[in-house]
Formats: structure tokens, C-alpha cells, sequence
């Protein structure tokens, strides 16, 4: 495909590259060799939705953005595949990884290999742990959950203690009563 377009061409798409590869948190590279382009039109629109994008371009251009933005350590990785598919990491790094993930599971041809975030290379046993952790909002829940624990207790015990002292002064009002 860079073959058909000029110089000029290409050194645009490289730059363009470059600005994604160094203007996000991070990617995600994947294989894309036996996948069609409705399948993976399924997998943008998913990436879309959460907030992220999803992009296939060609290994040598991707091979020169890389040494253009300064990363080192994915040009093996670049270079073994033909055409390479990214997950760029904007925000959520879980939702990028779970959402490849998932699609890695339901396409037979599709395939996570490495990634790259916030300074690291990240290996694909690693992206599969990434994508099993909670999602952002979820732990945003189990957190503020975990700070509202111990003010719902505290308002338990004393809850319960104005019932015994309740229940205690009306045992007294019936026993004098009583009389």
C-alpha cells in the first residue's frame, strides 16, 4: 500500500504516527493477518464507544514513526507482522486491554502481541492480566464503598445503642405503670 503513494505521502502518514505514538498514554500492537475489514470495523466502533481508537497501518511506517517519536524495543515486534493493527491507550488502559482481549477471543485470526504504556514495553501476559483487573469506574466504586464502611458502622453501633436505651426506658414506663 506505501507503495502507491509518494514520498510525500508517506512522510505524512509517518508524522501522523508519530504524533499518536508520542501524544497518548500508550497502544496496544495486534496481528491482523487472516482478519476481514468488517470484523475489524466491529472492533473500532467498540474502541470508539469507550473513548479510544483503533488503527491498522502498515509495519515499515509504523517502524519509522516509532524511531521518529523515540521508543525503542517494538521495532521486532513491528517488523514480524505485515500489517499492524494499534489500540491507542487515551485514557482507561484496562478498557483498551479488555476490549482486544475479548475480540482476540471471538476472531480466530486477530492476536495481542505487545504493548506499550506510559514509558514500558508491556508483554502480552501482561496485557491479559490488564484486562482482567476492574474497569476505572468499578474501582472508583469499590473505593468510595470502602471509605463509606466505616461511617455506616459507626452509624450502626450507635443506632443500636438508642434502641437498647429505647427499649430500656420503655421496660421502665410499663413497669411503672404497672404499679
Amino acid at each position: 500500500m506505501a507503495e502507491k503513494y509518494g514520498k510525500k505521502a508517506r512522510e505524512l502518514m509517518v508524522k501522523e504516527m508519530k504524533d499518536v505514538f508520542s501524544g497518548n498514554k500508550g497502544f496496544v500492537f495486534s496481528s491482523i493477518e487472516n482478519v476481514k475489514a468488517s470484523e475489524i470495523d466491529v472492533l473500532r466502533k467498540r474502541m470508539r464507544r469507550s473513548g479510544s481508537k483503533y488503527l491498522v497501518v502498515k509495519n515499515r511506517l509504523a517502524c519509522r514513526a516509532l524511531e521518529d517519536a523515540g521508543i525503542e524495543g517494538l521495532s521486532d515486534t513491528v517488523r514480524e507482522k505485515k500489517t499492524l493493527g494499534i489500540g491507542v491507550i487515551e485514557e482507561d488502559p484496562v478498557r483498551v486491554a479488555r476490549l482486544m482481549m475479548e475480540f482476540a477471543r471471538e476472531c480466530k485470526g486477530f492476536e495481542v502481541s505487545k504493548g506499550y504504556f506510559e514509558g514500558r514495553l508491556i508483554e502480552k501476559d501482561r496485557i491479559k492480566e490488564l484486562s482482567e483487573l476492574p474497569g476505572r469506574e468499578q474501582l472508583i466504586a469499590m473505593a468510595i464503598g470502602m471509605m463509606n464502611a466505616p461511617v455506616a458502622n459507626f452509624v450502626g453501633v450507635l443506632s443500636s445503642i438508642l434502641k437498647s436505651l429505647l427499649y430500656a426506658l420503655n421496660a421502665l414506663k410499663e413497669k411503672k405503670e404497672g404499679k
